[in-house]
């Protein structure tokens, strides 16, 4: 009799299988904590390699959907990085594709159904759950009489994923999955981690005071029930937005006050914090337009000395260090992605259905934030991306094999 535990099966036949989720999972939660060596990506590593040995594969994993405009896009970046005018720079900076492609292949290629995915939205629903757990109590202990203090104590979070206030991103991308998992886990405890990961999540982007967090939260959460049940998408989104506004009422109003001093000079906001830095990639990427200047060689330095080290534009930071080829190579991931998640959300089968609008919702969330803030500079928007594409081919192919043998 094979040795069971809940839905994961230990039997000299599916046993290899059951490393999958648990090194992706492992790697996913270790990301979040300060590691002095890269343990996680050990164990990710030694997890993918075993599972790659030891299962047995009908199909090749050329025939995943993703599979080639991955590859492309790597391909892409590659040239990129062989024509760089730091190459040294350039690869030691593009180490985060290397988990993040392993994560890709052993999501794709070796979860098997719905309740592997189940468990890396478990995962994420307790990473964000501890990091704005962390937020809160850091906000709770900071001194809030020191001006514009709020934004340096973020770092004595101590996670790899929180550098700069707008890195709660991740909080905010990551919420459509705990939504899924909320809608289709019917157990008591996962809907807990799940419901508390949403609610802190969104007091924690709040009291950050983060324009691009809260509006990607609330956008990103609007979407997915929408994607799963229209008719509660307008109260839904209400409720969080009035969250919102009473979280940063009782502070003062500090973040509405933020968005409306959004286009005045000197504010931090568009006009002075973000168009001259646009502006900047775009001249870089008339320099060379095609391959552009190497990944991760943009750097910004203004006329008061004031550096920023990325485009605050994933698509323009594209343009700007990949060029045109880059961009394309970004671009066909991108649309390969959202047609095969449309394509899930026809399928009959429920709990695949609301799994893949959790990753849609995710992956539209990412978009939207990508065009103010996000940077491939940033390990865990690397990581972000390419697990959510792993997740989306995996449902793509249960549902095509499902469908297949119906």
């Amino acid at each position: 009799m094979p040795l069971s535990m809940g839905k994961f099966s230990w039997s000299q036949r599916h046993w290899p299988f059951a490393l999958a989720p648990i090194g992706t999972c492992a790697y996913i939660a270790g990301s979040a904590l300060p590691f002095r060596w890269d343990f996680p990506l050990v164990v990710l590593a030694l997890s993918g390699g075993l599972v790659t040995i030891f299962s047995r594969r009908n199909s090749s994993a050329e025939s995943l959907p993703l599979f080639w405009p991955v590859i492309i896009f790597l391909i892409a970046t590659g040239l990129s990085i062989l024509l760089s005018r730091d190459i040294g720079r350039s690869v030691s900076l593009s180490a985060p594709l290397i988990p993040a492609i392993l994560l890709f292949f052993v999501i794709a290629d070796h979860f098997r159904g719905p309740r592997h995915v189940r468990l890396l939205y478990l995962t994420f629903s307790a990473v964000g759950l501890g990091l704005s757990l962390a937020v809160l109590w850091r906000a709770w202990m900071k001194d809030w009489s020191v001006p514009q203090g709020w934004q340096g104590w973020i770092s004595e979070v101590e996670s790899p994923i929180l550098i700069v206030p707008n890195d709660t991103a991740f909080l905010a991308a990551v919420a459509p999955l705990s939504l899924a998992l909320l809608w289709c886990d019917a157990r008591k405890s996962i809907r807990v981690v799940s419901g508390l990961s949403i609610v802190l999540s969104l007091l924690a982007v709040s009291v950050i005071r983060s324009r691009i967090a809260t509006l990607t939260m609330i956008g990103a959460l609007v979407l997915a029930a929408l994607l799963l049940r229209p008719r509660i998408a307008l109260p839904l989104g209400l409720g969080f937005l009035s969250a919102s506004l009473l979280v940063d009422g009782l502070l003062g109003f500090p973040l509405l006050s933020k968005f409306g001093l959004i286009w005045d000079a000197g504010s931090g906001g568009l006009w002075d914090a973000r168009f001259p830095i646009w502006s900047a990639a775009w001249t870089t990427f008339r320099e060379a337009p095609i391959l552009g200047h190497g990944p991760h060689t943009f750097a910004y330095t203004s006329v008061d000395s004031i550096r920023a080290p990325w485009a605050h534009n994933l698509y323009l930071e594209m343009l700007a260090e990949q060029g045109i080829i880059g961009l394309l190579g970004l671009a066909f991931v991108l649309f390969c992605a959202f047609s095969a998640a449309r394509t899930i959300q026809r399928t009959d089968q429920t709990e695949t259905r609301i799994l893949g609008a959790g990753a849609l919702a995710a992956l539209l969330a990412f978009c939207f934030a990508a065009a103010f803030e996000l940077s491939f500079l940033r390990q865990w928007v690397v990581i972000l991306l390419f697990t959510l594409l792993g997740v989306i081919t995996q449902l793509h192919s249960t549902q095509k094999a499902l469908e297949d043998k119906s």
